[in-house]
C-alpha cells in the first residue's frame, strides 16, 4: 500500500508509529479495567457461556443487558478489523501476484477495469479463512492448530526484515540518505529517487515495470548508528523468543487433544514454499516489480 500514498517514506512510518500509541495506550487503560473487574480467574474460565470476556463483562455490570450491550461493541469493533485486514491482506496477495511470486499469479494479478480492484485476490482472501473456518465443525483442535500458524506465521514475517535489516546494518550496506539533486536539476533528482527505490533508471519506455535492484538507502525516518542496531538486535532477540515458545503445547502433559501442532504447520509452509520456489517459483520471481507510474511518483517525492 505504501506504493500508493504521497511521500510514503515519511508518512507510512508517522501512521504506523501513530497507530501504536494510540492503540497501546487504549489497550493498556482496557487491560487494566478488565483486571480490576476480573474477579475469581476460575470462575471467569469456566464460564457457562463459552467466552471469558463475556462473563468479566456481567460480573462488572452485574447485568445481562449490560454485558450485552459491552459483547456487541467488542464484536463491532472485531468486524471493522477484519474490514482492515481484508484491505490489506488483498493488496498484498495482489502485490506478490504482480511480482509473479505466488502460484497461479496470472489470474491472481488480475484488477478488474471497470472498478480497478484485485477482485481474484479480494475473493481469495475472504473465500479461504471461510473455508478454514468450517473445519471447526469436525474438530476444533485441528481448528485451533490451523489458526496457531498466524502467530508464528506472523512474527517469521517481523524477523525476516528485522534481521536482515541488522545484517545490513551492521555490514555496512545501507547508504546515507540523499534527498532530489540541486532544484531544478531533474537529472538529478530522477537520479536519487531511482536509488531511493532500488532500480536504474531506463529509456525503454515500453515496459510496464522493471525489477528493483538490491540498493538499499536510509529514508528520512530512521534510527541512526549503535541505537538503531541495538533497536534491530533487540526486535530480533524478542521475536526469536516468542517464536520459541509459539511452538508449545500450553498445559502438560500433552495429550492429543491439547498438543500445539502449530510447529508441524509452520513447517509444512515452509517447506513447500522452498520446494516451490526451487521447483518453479525461481524461474518466475525475479525480485519486486516497480511499475513506471510508482516510480513516477517516487520522483515527485524526493
Amino acid at each position: 500500500m505504501s506504493e500508493e500514498i504521497d511521500n510514503a517514506a515519511l508518512n507510512v512510518p508517522r501512521a504506523i508509529f501513530t497507530t501504536m500509541v494510540l492503540n497501546g495506550s487504549t489497550g493498556f487503560a482496557m487491560v487494566l479495567a478488565v483486571l480490576f473487574c476480573l474477579g475469581d480467574p476460575e470462575t471467569v474460565l469456566k464460564t457457562p457461556t463459552g467466552f471469558p470476556f463475556i462473563q468479566v463483562f456481567a460480573d462488572g455490570t452485574g447485568s445481562k443487558t449490560g454485558a450485552t450491550v459491552m459483547a456487541s461493541l467488542v464484536v463491532g469493533l472485531a468486524w471493522c478489523a477484519v474490514i482492515g485486514f481484508l484491505a490489506t491482506a488483498s493488496r498484498m496477495v495482489w502485490s506478490f501476484a504482480r511480482d509473479r511470486g505466488v502460484p497461479l499469479h496470472r489470474y491472481i494479478s488480475k484488477v478488474e477495469p471497470r472498478t480497478h480492484i484485485p477482485i481474484v485476490a479480494v475473493g481469495l482472501v475472504t473465500i479461504i479463512p471461510c473455508l478454514l473456518a468450517l473445519i471447526y465443525i469436525g474438530s476444533s483442535t485441528v481448528f485451533e492448530d490451523v489458526v496457531s500458524l498466524s502467530t508464528s506465521g506472523l512474527y517469521a514475517s517481523y524477523f525476516i526484515p528485522c534481521s536482515l535489516l541488522l545484517w545490513r546494518r551492521t555490514t555496512g550496506k545501507i547508504r546515507p540518505y540523499l534527498s532530489a539533486g540541486p532544484e531544478g536539476d531533474e537529472t538529478n533528482g530522477q537520479t536519487a529517487a531511482a536509488q531511493a527505490i532500488g532500480i536504474s533508471i531506463s529509456e525503454d519506455s515500453q515496459a510496464d515495470s522493471d525489477v528493483a535492484q538490491p540498493l538499499l538507502m536510509w529514508g528520512p525516518w530512521r534510527i541512526p548508528g549503535v541505537l538503531g542496531i541495538i533497536n534491530n538486535g533487540f526486535a530480533c532477540m524478542y521475536i526469536l523468543f516468542v517464536l520459541f515458545w509459539s511452538f508449545w503445547p500450553p498445559a502438560t502433559p500433552a495429550t492429543p487433544e491439547t498438543m500445539n501442532y502449530s510447529v508441524l504447520m509452520t513447517g509444512f509452509v515452509v517447506l513447500f514454499s522452498i520446494v516451490y520456489y526451487y521447483v518453479y517459483g525461481k524461474s518466475q520471481y525475479m525480485g519486486p516489480l516497480i511499475e513506471h507510474q510508482v516510480r513516477g511518483f517516487a520522483r515527485k517525492e524526493l
